[in-house]
């Protein structure tokens, strides 16, 4: 049932647009928020890489449930 649960996040975060991009720059802003902090300095923020679609996360999502259920029948 894991198999399950974690392929369907795996669909959602391959087939929502933007949901990798968003994460990553949440991220990113967070870290550079964090060592504002710690050196008491802004530290230079990079230039942000967009990753374009990520269909192959939601083919994987799909490849583990059918794994799953495989196995799971299996038994």
């Amino acid at each position: 049932m894991t198999g399950v649960v974690m392929g369907l996040i795996l669909i959602i975060i391959g087939f929502v647009p933007g949901l990798l991009d968003r994460w990553a720059a949440d991220i990113s802003e967070a870290a550079e928020a964090l060592l504002s902090r710690l050196y008491g300095a802004p530290v230079m923020s990079r230039e942000r890489v967009e990753f374009g679609p990520q269909r192959w996360v939601g083919a994987l999502g799909m490849a583990l449930i059918a794994l799953s259920l495989y196995l799971y029948t299996v038994r």
